[in-house]
């Protein structure tokens, strides 16, 4: 008896890679689920219902699930991606080379014979047109044994049909944005309810994400830039006060308390005389920075525009009281300092 054929799927829980999924195990592969984390995408771990998780979902296709983080891997990709960024700070195509580079390494550490993803032919236009495909076969080293289940018939044969490991008429021509073909098929194969939401939800495709990390990265520049400050970017209001001072200001009683941990090595402002907001200090400030700060500050507190707030500012063993009055909600200058 011959060697039983196993494969590698990049296994996100969303839809495509769950069919993508199924459609292999069909044909009697066994199959190794593969989930990335980059630290840059918010992967829902459970379903809208909470009723089930990513690991659920390989376990009801009745797959092994790793996991693996690349967080630290990963930033050389993010700081110098050699096919550029999309519309914001996204590398995309990068990204994708870089897991399937992944990908590829744990074929060979298993005696796999390929790997295969949910891609669809034209669905993310930063990484799966045409020609992008070609590119992740070229470079990440993976040869043809990179296998697109849901777009097989609008793509040339790979190793594993051309070998017969994967029988091809079995595969689909799947193309575009449209969701109809993919959501009849899961229904088919019986796996219309176990998808979880996935690859949308990185990061780096947002717009104000995006401009707040290109504002670190002009302050530090790439080989400086503060990568403890990422968790940051998705906290609070962001404005940058001078080119070394930038100040993060909470909205809620939830980003109160999510701002607590940042607070050590930072500079702390606190209203000492109305109730409002908490603001982190990122950089260096000026007795200047720090006024104009304070007023920014009372913008998001219960103070009238002509009160008097009393801000205290802390910062390693220094201790500033700041009297000042706050800036009017409609002040142009809170726009233009805005991130």
């Amino acid at each position: 008896m011959g060697k039983k054929v196993k494969a590698i799927g990049l296994l996100s829980g969303g839809l495509d890679s769950v069919l993508a999924v199924a459609l292999i195990k069909q044909q009697g592969i066994e199959v190794i689920g593969l989930l990335i984390h980059t630290g840059f995408a918010d992967y829902k771990e459970t379903s809208e219902d909470g009723k089930h998780s990513v690991a659920d979902i390989a376990e009801a296709l009745g797959i092994e699930l790793r996991i693996v983080n690349i967080y630290d891997a990963y930033w050389e990709t993010l700081l110098y991606p050699k096919h550029g960024y999309g519309k914001n700070i996204n590398p995309c195509l990068d990204c994708h080379l870089h897991m399937i580079r992944v990908a590829a390494k744990i074929m060979h550490e298993e005696n796999a014979d390929f790997v295969f993803t949910g891609e669809v032919v034209g669905q993310r236009p930063k990484s799966q047109l045409a020609h992008q495909m070609k590119i992740v076969l070229e470079e990440s080293g993976i040869e043809d044994r990179l296998l697109r289940p849901l777009s097989a018939l609008r793509l040339k044969p790979t190793i594993p049909e051309i070998e017969g490991l994967v029988d091809r008429s079995k595969l689909k021509d799947f193309s575009g944005r449209q969701r109809s073909p993919q959501l009849h098929l899961a229904k088919e194969l019986g796996v219309e309810n176990f998808a979880v939401a996935a690859g949308g939800n990185c990061y780096l495709i947002s717009k104000e994400y995006g401009n707040r990390f290109k504002d670190l990265l002009q302050q530090y520049g790439k080989e400086n830039f503060p990568k403890e400050e990422m968790p940051l970017l998705r906290i609070g209001r962001h404005f940058r006060i001078s080119k070394t001072a930038k100040i993060i200001i909470s909205r809620d009683e939830s980003e109160y308390h999510l701002l607590q941990p940042f607070i050590s090595g930072r500079y702390l402002f606190e209203l000492e005389n109305t109730i409002g907001a908490i603001g982190i200090g990122v950089g260096e400030f000026s007795e200047k920075d720090m006024l104009l700060t304070s007023r920014l500050l009372g913008r998001y507190s219960k103070a009238g525009q002509d009160e008097i707030i009393h801000v205290n500012v802390r910062y390693q063993d220094k201790i500033y009281d700041i009297q000042t009055s706050p800036l009017a909600a409609n002040d142009p200058l809170i726009d233009s300092l805005r991130i």
